[in-house]
This record gives C-alpha cells, structure tokens and sequence, in this order.
C-alpha cells in the first residue's frame, strides 16, 4: 500500500496540464439534460457513467448548440461558466446574458472575455456575483465556487402522528487549482424523519439509505417532531496524469448505467472511500475504482469501536460503437482480508474471476453488461445483465438450483413523447433471482451477516430491494416554461421476504449458506409482497437553482403476514437550493 500511495504522489507532481474538472453533482438539472440530448442527438459522452464532468459537459453544450433548446443549454453553460470559453464556440455562434441571466445565441455579435457573466448589482458586493453562485473567486491559477445548500421540507402522513420532516443545511465548494488540480466536497447537517415505509426500512437494516452514523433526535418545539440526527459529507480530489488518464480519490458514490436503477453501481448506499482512475481513448472509456466498505453499519457497531473492513474493486469498460449505440462490460469483486487489501486486485486489467481463482475463490466476483442504443432521435433502449454466479448445465435444466444468481434490466425512453416539447417518458423493468449478491462466509462476531455481500454500510451497492424480485417503474418529467417542473411515477414490485427463520434470498446482508434448500428455488418465493406506488414531485423556479417544491406519495404494501402490511399517504413540500430532488422510492 505504502508504494501505491507514492506512485500516486509521484503521478501528481509529475502530472502535464491536463485540465479535468469536478462531476455533476447527482439531481442536478444538468443531468436531467445531458440525458434528453443525448437521446435528440447523440451526444459524445458515454452516459452510463453518470458522473460527466462539467468541462466536458460544457464542451459538449457547445458542440451540440445549434441544435439544443437555448434556454436549456444557457442554463448548464451558467452553471458551469468556469469551463466556457469564447474559443468553444462553434458555426459562428456566439453567446451572452441578458438581464435575466439566461444564455442566447445571437449570430454575428463579437463578444470578448467571459466579463459578461457578472451581475450588475451583488448582494453586498461579494455574494451571487454570478448568477450560480453565492461566492466565488475567478484567478488565472485558481478557480473557486461556494453556495449554500438546503432542503427544508415539512409533511403530513394519514397513518402517523408524527410529521415527516427534512431539515438540511450545509455547503458545497468546487474549486481548480493551476488549471491542472480539482476538488470538491460537501457537507451537509441533517435533522429528519421519514415516510413510515422508509422508517420500517431503517429500523430493519440499522441504516438511513445514503447516510452513515445517526444518532435520535427529538425537538424542543414539539414531541410530534422526533426521529434521526445525521452528518453527510463527500470530498475528493482529482487531476490527469495524461492527457487521457485521470485519477481521483475521496468519499464518495458512484453510479453505472441508464436507469433509474442499476444492477451493476448504484448510490443507494452510504459514501465510501475511493480510488478511481478513468480513461478516455478513442471511442472507449475505462473506469476502476478501487475501494474500502464496510460489513455492518455504525448502528451495530457501539462504544466507538472501529467498523471491521472490506473491499471492492471494479472495472468498467464503455465503448461507443457508433454515436447511438454504447456497449459497456462490468466487473467487481468484493473481497475480506484481515488488515490488509488483496494487491492481487490492483491489476487494473485482468479479468477478477481468474484473479479470484489463483487464491482458490474465496472471494464474491460479479460480471455485468450494460447496453444502450439511441433511436429515431427520440427513443432509447437501454438494459443490464448481472452475473454473480450460475452452471450453464443447471440454467438451462430448469430445476431452480440456488447459485444460478442473475437479475436483468430493460427500459425504454421516449423523449418529447407525443411530440410534446419537454414531455419525456420511461419505463424500466428490474429483476433479480434469489440469493444475488450475497455470499456464503459469516462475519467474525456478526454470524448473521456475510463479509463479502454486495453491500455497503447494510445498504446494497445495486438495487435497493437487494434480490428476489421483480420491479416495474414508470416515469415522466414535463417541464413548462422552464419555470415548473413536474416529475412523476409509479413503481409496482413483487418481492420474497424472509420470514423469522428461514434465508429465502432477498437480503444480500444473509451468508448464502443458511438458504433453505438448493433446488426448487424461484423469483419471489418466501414471504410473497406487492408494493404499489405513485409518486408526484411538482418544484417551481425561485431563482438559478432554488425551488419551491410540492411532494406526495401513494405507497400499499401487502404481505403474506398480515402484520406485515403498510400503507402511507403523505402530502408535504418545501424550500430547496442548490440539491437534487432525489426519491428514494422502493
């Protein structure tokens, strides 16, 4: 480990001026657009990496700017202005900001220096200089965007007398040092209490889904306002080694794929610690991450002590084979050691399953296919295939033998659908066979937990009902006037739940050796659910980047143990800046 560390500081001091920037943050607009005009037309990026980063978002806002809606590309250029230049411009296309702050085209207009971004009148001279930002310091060698962050929502739920409630407050700063060296961090200070399926949730895996260490809170306003009080921060640095080499390392998420799930990297889970190298070549893009979680959460781990560790590591190969159609190839392995990382897993190459069996294949190895293939410049297919673990003799047998472990993803986007200028659509279906992502060995002091599952702070690293079901999600965004935005869904899951005593093959966290039986096995066996619900998140424009938002949720939940059973009907909204509306509805 030592020398790792010192080839990294060696890369960074010798490291050309390569400029990389810091990513779109997860929920922010940009994303949302990157995504419809990739499908209008064929953007350059390879979009099942969701973490673009801004420079090259802007240059490909640039690249596409005769084509794309200038409402819509003025607002990603001003929230990334930094990575604007005149000289990105492209068929004798300028750009400039009126009084409203919006980006237009304007043919034959020679505007020189990116000066114009300024307002006229600053809150107090320093703040919001610039439209995006609350402070910021624009250098030749240094670059720096601060702004506040809030999400402060308040509800009502028909089948509790406690009101759910978000009270979220932090800051996030980018900066980019000599052109050459980014970083970015975010810290927010939570206080809140969830919808009750979401509470069932975290009293069941001693988790908050995205969060780490939580603590109760009760307020002294009122009793009715109790439940969790919890810190989220993410940070991490990055610079090139080449031109086309790029490493970072921080805390942080990550996710692959097009959907509103994914099989193969999801960020359900908490932050974890990272090194990541990506490479762009040519049509191909090539990310490892390398990674330390942990088994257990912080909720089962008292008196401070220190959470036992484990690992992961991962390769994903994108390739572009044509401007609509992309091709990725995944693989991970999540592996224990005591004390130390397995540097066998450092070959950022080699395939992991043969790495695993040169140490007699103790370790959890996953392979994935990820396929997206744009049509008609307004349709997309997209699907995933996972791979934990099967024989192809006992697949195509039938008999339901337990380690035949996959799940699979397909979905379609229709964008502009039905010819409704910023209607867009998209259905998803999600499925996943028992036992996935699990494994088989216990942890030490915890026999009730396997070490290497695919999991991370008991949350899974893929999709949120871990294995043993089937999901259906349809969903929608219209956004009118570019003043409202409205984003709907509905969700229908079947899933198998474990009973008090028997390992049916939902719950990743479970070692794969306390299953009930090895053949007869099928999606949805167990404790049978059915989930229905519907979703409706309407969020009105304040100002670049804050919002008015209004929230409500229809969720039936119906068990075979009657007890078992929940509903939740909640209406609630809020005030919100410079954080994504993100729903984490299972």
């Amino acid at each position: 480990m030592t020398r790792l560390v010192l080839c990294i500081i060696i890369s960074f001091l010798c490291a050309p001026s390569y400029s990389q920037s810091p990513r779109i943050t997860e929920g922010n607009e940009g994303i949302r657009l990157i995504d419809r005009w990739d499908v209008l037309f064929n953007t350059e990026l390879h979009t099942s990496l969701r973490n673009t980063p801004r420079k090259k978002a802007v240059q490909e806002t640039i690249r596409l700017l005769p084509h794309l809606d200038k409402k819509e590309a003025s607002y990603l250029i001003l929230d990334n202005y930094e990575y604007y230049t005149i000289s990105d411009s492209t068929n004798h296309e300028k750009i400039y900001k009126d009084s409203s702050g919006l980006f237009y085209t304007l043919d034959n207009e020679n505007i020189k220096g990116p000066t114009f971004n300024y307002e006229k009148d600053p809150f107090l001279k320093y703040f919001y200089r610039s439209r995006p930002n609350a402070y910021e310091v624009n250098n030749d060698d240094f670059i720096l965007k601060v702004n506040p962050i809030l999400n402060l929502k308040l509800g009502t739920e028909s089948q509790s007398s406690d009101f759910p409630f978000n009270n979220t407050r932090g800051i996030e700063v980018r900066a980019l040092i000599d052109n050459k060296v980014y970083l970015y961090t975010s810290i927010l200070e939570n206080q809140a209490r969830f919808n009750n399926f979401r509470e069932r949730r975290i009293q069941e895996f001693s988790a908050i889904p995205g969060n780490g260490f939580f603590k109760n809170y009760n307020s002294r306003v009122s009793d009715r306002i109790n439940g969790w009080d919890f810190l989220n921060s993410q940070g991490y640095v990055g610079f090139n080694i080449s031109k086309s080499v790029n490493l970072e390392f921080g805390h942080g998420r990550h996710f692959i794929g097009n959907g509103v799930r994914s099989l193969l990297l999801s960020d359900w889970s908490h932050n974890y610690f990272f090194l990541k190298f990506d490479t762009h070549i040519w049509k191909f893009r090539y990310q490892n991450i390398f990674a330390e979680l942990s088994p257990i959460s912080g909720r089962l781990n008292p008196n401070d002590r220190l959470l036992p560790k484990k690992y992961m590591a991962n390769h994903y190969l994108s390739f572009k084979a044509t401007p609509s159609l992309e091709i990725g190839l995944f693989e991970s392995v999540v592996f224990s050691r005591e004390n130390t990382f397995e540097f066998q897993y450092l070959n950022p190459v080699i395939l992991y399953r043969s790495v695993e069996q040169f140490l007699d294949s103790p370790d959890n190895v996953l392979l994935g296919l990820n396929v997206k293939w744009n049509l008609l410049n307004q349709y997309q297919l997209y699907g995933q295939l996972i791979f934990d673990e099967f024989k192809l003799n006992e697949l195509t047998a039938g008999n339901g033998w337990w380690a035949n472990k996959y799940g699979y993803q397909l979905g379609i986007k229709y964008i502009n659908a039905f010819n409704i200028d910023k209607l867009d659509l998209q259905a998803e279906l999600n499925s996943v066979r028992p036992y996935t992502y699990s494994h088989r060995n216990p942890l030490e002091n915890f026999p009730e937990i396997s070490v290497a599952n695919y999991t991370h702070f008991n949350q899974p690293l893929a999709h949120p009902l871990g294995a043993n079901f089937r999901e259906l999600i349809l969903k929608g965004n219209f956004n009118i006037n570019y003043k409202w935005l409205f984003q709907g869904r509905f969700i229908r899951s079947i899933f198998g739940d474990d009973d008090a005593v028997n390992n049916w093959g939902g719950n990743p966290l479970t070692p794969s050796g306390t299953r009930v039986q090895d053949f007869g096995n099928e999606l949805g066996q167990g404790v049978k659910t059915d989930v229905t619900l519907l979703g409706l998140d309407i969020s009105y424009v304040l100002y670049h980047n804050y919002f008015i938002d209004f929230n409500f949720i229809y969720r039936k939940s119906t068990s075979e143990i009657t007890e078992n059973n929940l509903n939740t009907t909640y209406f609630g909204g809020g005030l919100r800046a410079n954080i994504g509306q993100i729903s984490m509805d299972y």
